[in-house]
């Protein structure tokens, strides 16, 4: 089994947050694009199933009404009904229905009383008349001389609905309502349509899983790899810290070794060259020391606490160590105080004394023919600016953003810890 390196917790959680809202997005387009037309064909459908109940109603005229509901006629028109045959009148109005059916696309038309008996119809269906009486709402509403139509029924593959309008006699009275049933063929493709976009929602889901489980194994792998990176830089970085202090104390051994060599023959020497020897020793073991802790001092925090201390005085002090070595190098110093002589700062003396000497000695290497060396001090609202302004060449752009990493240099015995030690120190305060 493979152990796949930690994945960082907020980003995994924003990429199924983003394809979580993907796959509901996606889903949620397909379901509204669907509903909508079907509503939408719903509506449609059913507002033509009205007018055409209202025509089929307008079609029947009264004595023919007369004939098919008796019971409505009134005395004036009693010899009429005698001589009206009700299957004749019957007959009449199928064949005006069949027409506008045919037309309308009705697969059948209907005559209810006010009891939901069928009085007549164009077509006998025990099924459609079913459907037909099941809607209560839409019948109560063309009684009372509205046109409506009913809920969608989906009876297999074959959508059906009905549309009802109210039957008046001359009077006005009403005497039952018209059921014009149907289907419609424009939910054939909104089926054939809903079945692809369910089907595409479904693969779709699959794709954002699939997406979502290879950028998990993407991010793992790179994890993996950002991992060895970071040990073989690790490693890179110990070989040149390695030969960083190896260069930087080669010098003080060699001096050593030579002292070492002269004190073996100590009984030849005056005490001038002994204590000069013993001298040479001691400056030459605290320069190794101080090389030893410049490099501790690159790699981690110092523990002593920041604290309040004026500015200047430090300044100045390493300006006066610097000074004896500057002018040997031909370099000419000035500091101009644009503040307060009491500014203080927060931080650490002995760090801004580093710093200081640090700033100099590059500004020295840049000027290795001499020059002016310019120190700003300028106090701007809540800042305080210090600036190092020297006559050389300035630093090419091509390689200024590689100025502060460690071992980076342009000298052929340099180091390139100066300015890395400077950086560490600005960000410590």
């Amino acid at each position: 089994m493979v152990n796949l390196p930690p994945i960082k917790p907020s980003r995994l959680l924003w990429t199924l947050l983003f394809l979580g809202a993907l796959l509901v997005l996606v889903n949620g387009t397909v379901i509204y694009a669907i509903q909508t037309a079907h509503h939408f064909l719903d509506e449609e459908l059913g507002k033509r199933f009205e007018a055409t109940a209202h025509t089929a109603a307008l079609l029947i005229q009264s004595d023919q009404l007369d004939a098919l509901f008796p019971g409505t006629a009134d005395s004036l028109r009693a010899d009429f009904e005698a001589t009206m045959d009700a299957v004749e009148a019957a007959d009449a109005v199928r064949e005006q229905w069949r027409r506008l059916a045919d037309g309308a696309g009705a697969s059948n038309i209907l005559l209810l009383d006010p009891d939901h008996r069928v009085v007549l119809a164009l077509r006998q269906s025990t099924t459609m008349v079913d459907r037909a009486t099941l809607d209560e709402a839409a019948f109560t509403r063309a009684m009372i001389g509205e046109a409506a139509h009913s809920k969608l029924f989906e009876e297999g593959a074959t959508y059906l609905k009905a549309g009802y309008a109210p039957v008046m006699q001359y009077d006005g009275r009403i005497v039952g309502a018209v059921v014009v049933e149907g289907g419609s063929s424009a939910f054939t493709p909104l089926v054939q349509v809903r079945a692809s976009l369910y089907g595409a929602a479904l693969l779709a889901s699959i794709l954002v899983v699939l997406v979502g489980l290879g950028y998990v194994r993407t991010q793992a792998r790179l994890a993996r790899i950002e991992e060895r990176m970071d040990h073989a830089d690790l490693l890179a970085t110990v070989g040149q810290v390695a030969a960083g202090v190896a260069h930087e104390i080669r010098n003080p051994l060699a001096v050593l070794r030579g002292a070492s060599s002269r004190l073996q023959r100590v009984e030849q020497l005056t005490d001038a060259q002994r204590r000069e020897l013993l001298g040479m020793l001691d400056e030459e073991v605290q320069r190794m020391g101080d090389v030893v802790q410049t490099f501790l001092d690159l790699s981690k925090r110092r523990d002593a606490e920041a604290t309040v201390f004026p500015l200047r005085p430090v300044l100045e002090r390493s300006m006066e160590i610097m000074n004896v070595e500057l002018s040997r190098c031909g370099v000419r110093s000035a500091v101009r105080w644009e503040a307060e002589d009491w500014v203080s700062i927060r931080g650490r003396p002995q760090a801004m004394h580093h710093l200081f000497l640090n700033l100099a000695l590059n500004a020295r290497d840049a000027m290795p023919e001499g020059g002016e060396l310019t120190i700003l001090v300028q106090a701007k609202k809540s800042e305080l600016r210090i600036y190092f302004q020297d006559s050389g060449p300035g630093v090419p752009r091509t390689i200024r953003s590689k100025i502060f990493e460690p071992f980076f240099t342009t000298r052929a015995q340099g180091t390139g810890l100066g300015l890395a030690f400077v950086e560490r120190i600005v960000l410590e305060h």
